[in-house]
């Protein structure tokens, strides 16, 4: 089974590089309601897309394989939805 979480970061993993760009970006950072005072950021997006990855084997949930399945669905995803995006905006 494909990883969802991986899915979905990757998915908005893409997207966002397609607006700003591969490498480095302006400290972005996310908080949780579920875990209050616990803070993440992240220089690269590519970055936040491996974290969400490793986060889900190192928990015990998903296998790499799986993983990176779900990384791979949501670059997919998210690579139509930029384009979509783009033609939008001509």
């Amino acid at each position: 089974y494909p990883c969802a979480h991986c899915i979905t970061s990757s998915a908005v993993g893409t997207v966002l590089e397609a607006h700003f760009g591969l490498g480095m970006v302006g400290p972005f950072v996310m908080t949780s309601p579920t875990a209050p005072g616990l803070t993440r950021s992240w220089r690269r997006i590519a970055d936040y897309v491996e974290e969400v990855s490793n986060a889900r084997i190192w928990g015990g949930v998903h296998y790499r394989t799986s993983a990176n399945v779900g990384r791979e669905m949501g670059r997919e995803i998210g690579q139509r939805a930029a384009d979509s995006i783009g033609a939008m905006t001509k």
